[in-house]
């Protein structure tokens, strides 16, 4: 709708203007009314009107003066001048101005009026398309540069140079301080295990433009599957709110945890720096929780870098309480009283875990064939809680069974067969690893290892190879819509269907379907 504000000192000719026309009709609102211009132009200081009609000659300010005036306060402002066949000059005045056209008080008709309404009516559409279309241009020519500097960074990441021959493509502002954010999605193996790769690759490339669009100054990069490096002007003020409403966003949009490490850089030259110590500065939240924003000063940054313990730790008592038959507990408090102790980074600790866990099989002659697995498993975790919680199970199976190889060299793979006889069947609806595991009878981990040593493949992958099958059967034999389509073949999220669909088969779902029709017809 657009907003009209009418001025006139004769009450008699506001009254005939207002009903003169059908505004809601027309699409426009007639606001206010003012008997002259000192009203009128306070009006106009509080807020923006599209259309102003006015007379000319007015008590305390007239009609040219407020014409001047309202068209610097807002320049795509439409005057119409309302006059007497005396005030030609001021008409020719107003005109210059920019006013749209004039109108005679003495002759007045409503048809005139609807006509010079309407014309307004269509500059003013013309404008904002204009200007529309001016800031989209604009907006996407700063996103393409932005995207550009993404690259180039990203780059020299890769290529991990630390002195360039040309700096042509840097902002002026990573010649100053700026603060460097290394982000982890937390539970990543579980969406991994849940959604598969391609949906978690989906949902960074979705929080990549989040930040786009909410963070005017800064380059985001997907650095792995899993993590994004960002890079800001440094963080104080304004920009630390900016990126704390960017995370609390795609957290609760995408109902999920992400961690952050950040610390503070210098000029272009330190850009390998502030990835590496970021990551670093990320990874305290194996030690820390996850959840958060872990910073790291210039003398933390120093102590990351010793942080390597060379001794030999003894690691005797461990084993004979092992050994021994104590409490596993015990054992494993014996291992945090080193972990805990600050000495050691996340990736040593778990190589010392799996040390312990590949000590423990071969001191109690347990059978290694799973062992690797168990490994990945431990090297997985994302806490030192989550990765002793695993040790103590692994532990205590071991202990408790000693005998984890089948008996039945053929058990397991019965077991898979059980398993996809009851994907076929229902890989459709809403069916999981730890539903399938269920059916079988196994922990959802081993059953995940299983499956893929029978099949060659992981549980996600097989699953989404079944859909995509069927969306490909569905979109050949009939003309359903794409989003019945993706619901048909179990995809919940028709969005991340058809990208999943294109990934696989270099097709969009509708290209696919009018391709394989045609040859169909042919």
């Amino acid at each position: 709708m657009f907003r009209v504000l009418i001025v006139d000192d004769e009450p008699v000719i506001r009254k005939g203007i207002t009903s003169f026309i059908d505004w809601e009709k027309e699409g426009i609102t007639v606001d206010d009314q003012y008997a002259n211009g000192a009203e009128a132009l306070s009006a106009l200081e509080k807020q923006p009107y599209d259309i102003l009609i006015t007379d000319i000659k007015m008590p305390l300010l007239g009609g040219i003066e407020l014409t001047k005036k309202a068209l610097e306060l807002y320049p795509w402002l439409k005057v119409i001048l309302i006059s007497n066949y005396s005030d030609f000059e001021y008409v020719k005045e107003g005109l210059k101005l920019g006013a749209v056209d004039y109108l005679l008080k003495l002759t007045l008709k409503k048809d005139d009026l609807l006509a010079v309404l309407r014309r307004c009516i269509t500059m003013l559409k013309e404008e904002r398309k204009k200007d529309s279309e001016l800031n989209h241009y604009q907006q996407e020519a700063v996103y393409l540069e932005r995207k550009r500097v993404e690259q180039e960074m990203k780059r020299l990441i890769v290529q991990e140079q630390t002195s360039y021959s040309s700096t042509e493509w840097a902002p002026a502002w990573l010649e100053h301080s700026y603060a460097c954010v290394y982000l982890m999605l937390d539970g990543a193996e579980e969406w991994r295990e849940n959604h598969g790769f391609l949906y978690m690759q989906f949902l960074l490339e979705e929080w990549q433009k989040r930040f786009y669009e909410q963070i005017e100054i800064g380059t985001a990069m997907i650095v792995a599957e899993s993590s994004m490096f960002l890079i800001l002007p440094d963080l104080n003020g304004a920009e630390q709110q900016q990126l704390l409403q960017w995370k609390q966003l795609v957290e609760k949009e995408w109902d999920v945890s992400t961690s952050a490490g950040i610390v503070t850089e210098r000029g272009i030259n330190s850009i390998i720096k502030g990835f590496t110590n970021s990551f670093s500065a990320c990874q305290r939240r194996f030690f820390e929780g996850l959840g958060r924003f872990y910073h790291m000063n210039g003398s933390e940054i120093g102590l990351e870098k010793i942080r390597i313990d060379k001794k030999i730790h003894d690691w005797k008592p461990f084993f004979e309480m092992i050994s021994n038959g104590d409490p596993t507990s015990s054992a494993i408090e014996y291992a945090l009283k080193r972990w805990n102790g600050g000495s050691l980074t996340p990736e040593q600790v778990k190589q010392e875990a799996c040390s312990l866990l590949t000590g423990t099989y071969r001191l109690l002659r347990a059978d290694e064939s799973m062992l690797p697995e168990r490994h990945d498993l431990l090297f997985q975790a994302e806490t030192i809680d989550q990765m002793v919680s695993l040790l103590v199970c692994q532990l205590e199976e071991i202990r408790t069974t000693l005998t984890p190889k089948l008996i039945d060299n053929g058990y397991d793979e019965e077991l898979i067969k059980k398993a996809l006889e009851n994907i076929a069947a229902h890989y459709t609806e809403n069916i999981t690893l730890q539903s399938v595991a269920d059916i079988v009878h196994l922990s959802k981990s081993y059953f995940s290892l299983y499956f893929k040593k029978q099949t060659g493949r992981n549980f996600v992958d097989y699953l989404i190879d079944l859909r995509i099958r069927e969306a490909k059967r569905l979109l050949v034999e009939n003309e359903n819509r794409i989003y019945d389509v993706a619901e048909a073949a179990g995809f919940k999220d028709v969005k991340y269907f058809s990208k999943v669909f294109k990934k696989v088969t270099g097709l969009t779902p509708m290209a696919y379907r009018e391709k394989h029709q045609v040859s169909k017809i042919g």
